[in-house]
């Protein structure tokens, strides 16, 4: 299931010929999804980030909670964005003590059945664009 949901949110990224993506297994039976080279838009204080998002044990049943974007990201203005902060690690990270901004983003709605990783994906980029 996460092979075939992988290779959807790769095709869904093709036309964006930066963007690269790597599935790693975590240790705890979950998996790391990391889409590099993700441009957003102004408001922000770099114009590229590497987005990494849990997709927990269980998954599909068991529906992703936050992301993580590197390296460190601020709003334009040098504050923190909303809802986030830069001191929470990724659970089981294949790479510890990255430079990693935590968004505590939650979706209200998921099911199993018909949302995707490319479901939280667009939730993921809906929340850095625009910048707050």
């Amino acid at each position: 299931m996460i092979n075939q949901q992988f290779a959807e949110l790769h095709s869904y990224l093709r036309d964006e010929k930066e963007i690269g993506i790597e599935l790693q297994n975590l240790s705890n039976g979950g998996y790391l999804v990391t889409i590099r080279n993700v441009p957003i838009r102004s408001g922000w204080d770099r114009q590229l980030v590497d987005v990494l998002f849990v997709a927990p044990p269980g998954y599909p049943a068991a529906k992703p909670d936050c992301f993580w974007v590197s390296p460190l990201l601020r709003l334009a203005n040098g504050s923190l964005p909303q809802s986030a902060n830069e001191g929470t690690a990724i659970p089981g990270d294949p790479s510890p003590g990255r430079p990693l901004t935590w968004f505590s983003w939650h979706l209200q709605t998921w099911d199993p059945s018909r949302d995707k990783l490319v479901t939280f994906y667009s939730a993921i980029m809906n929340r850095l664009i625009p910048a707050r």
